[in-house]
């Protein structure tokens, strides 16, 4: 009876040291979602840098406007 006793004494401890081991291991669903959120945070970084040129190159492009400048004659401005 000892024996048995201490063979189940022996496999509950075996089987309790085993049990953390099989807690610490990612989960894949961890994993998947820690990805997509990178991926994620790379494509906003992205998006925030494509805008940004695009101002930069509409401000870079953008000239003086005269709507009126096609009506004006060149000796309405020195008469006034």
């Amino acid at each position: 009876m000892r024996h048995l006793a201490r063979s189940f004494a022996a496999s509950l401890l075996i089987a309790a040291l085993l049990t953390p081991a099989s807690h610490a291991q990612p989960f894949p669903e961890f994993e998947r979602q820690k990805a997509e959120e990178a991926r994620k945070k790379v494509d906003e970084e992205a998006t925030d840098e494509s805008y940004k040129a695009a101002v930069k190159h509409k401000q870079d492009v953008k000239k003086t406007v005269d709507p009126w400048g096609n009506l004006r004659t060149p000796s309405a401005g020195g008469n006034k």
